[in-house]
């Protein structure tokens, strides 16, 4: 059964928001871009704790990289995912032929290989400006259920659960447990799985990402061992050309899991690395992938803007 639409007075301004949202849909593509350009060089002239955040992600991550190269790249990042909020009213109410022309899938046969293999399969999904259409175009084809974090915006949440399962996704709520994700597997559902937030450090391990000690969930090796699966390294990018959605898949993870926790979480860190290397943009930058000291201390952020930690030293 579908969850209630919340309907309360205080959810009224999120609806208007969503209406005018909506309204921008409709616009030429290439006013919508011009106005995700201006408004993306808005946002990042403000001193605010997330660009400062996304600031420092992108030195730890691309240190070779000029400044001048890293700015664009922040640019590029807050356009793309403006293009790509203009148009969420699509996963939310467009058509499935609205969503499906405008799928290109790359390295398809990376998946229909780890499908034909009868293992179970897994895919290890890196949070992108075009993640929700993805997962729409791609449960076309697929039968697929994951995990999800809930909004605490309730109209939000609401629409983006709606876009997730309208088509025939099966969400569920970050906790629901260990069993639940198994018996998915079990039962010929593709997981997607997304690892490359810090999560703290109760279960999770240290491991480089990016030649960076980053808290990793060990969970990934866990449910592969119980399952036998493969995993799929996913990105989804969002085309300006054409607001296209373009699925780029990996080759599965070899030798994985070893038995070895952080070398299981070393290989997974350098696959959504590589992911990410594609087109560094599309990646949201804005997750505090860095956020947990391995010595007990506060926000490695915190410390790198007091001066207590340089970045070189994540």
């Amino acid at each position: 059964m579908s969850a209630p639409v919340p309907l309360a007075p205080s959810t009224w301004p999120t609806w208007i928001a969503v209406g005018l949202l909506g309204a921008l849909r409709w616009l030429p593509k290439g006013v919508r871009n011009a106005l995700s350009v201006a408004i993306a060089r808005l946002i990042q002239r403000r001193n605010t704790a997330t660009n400062r955040a996304v600031n420092i992600n992108l030195q730890a991550c691309f240190p070779k990289f000029d400044e001048s190269v890293r700015h664009a790249i922040f640019e590029r990042y807050l356009a793309l995912h403006l293009q790509a909020y203009f148009l969420l009213p699509r996963n939310w109410w467009g058509s499935v032929q609205s969503i499906v022309e405008k799928t290109r899938l790359h390295n398809q046969h990376f998946l229909d290989d780890a499908i034909k293999s009868d293992r179970p399969v897994i895919l290890l999904i890196t949070h992108s400006c075009a993640l929700d259409a993805g997962l729409c175009a791609m449960v076309q084809t697929y039968p697929m259920h994951g995990i999800y974090n809930p909004i605490k915006n309730p109209v939000l949440d609401y629409l983006v659960l709606k876009g997730r399962t309208r088509f025939g996704g099966a969400p569920m709520p970050r906790g629901n447990g260990f069993r639940q994700l198994i018996n998915g597997l079990h039962d010929g559902q593709i997981m997607c799985y997304l690892c490359d937030e810090d999560y703290g450090a109760q279960g999770s391990v240290f491991a480089p990402m990016f030649a960076r000690q980053k808290a990793t969930l060990a969970m990934l090796p866990r449910i592969v061992a119980k399952t036998n699966a493969l995993v799929v390294p996913m990105i989804t990018h969002h085309s300006s050309d054409d607001d296209g959605i373009d699925v780029h898949l990996f080759e599965a993870l070899q030798n994985y899991p070893s038995g070895d926790a952080v070398t299981d979480a070393t290989t997974m860190n350098n696959a959504i690395a590589e992911t990410i290397r594609l087109q560094p943009a599309q990646f949201t930058w804005k997750l505090r992938i860095f956020i947990t000291c391995p010595k007990d201390k506060d926000t490695r952020y915190g410390q790198i803007e007091r001066g207590e930690l340089s970045v070189e030293d994540l």
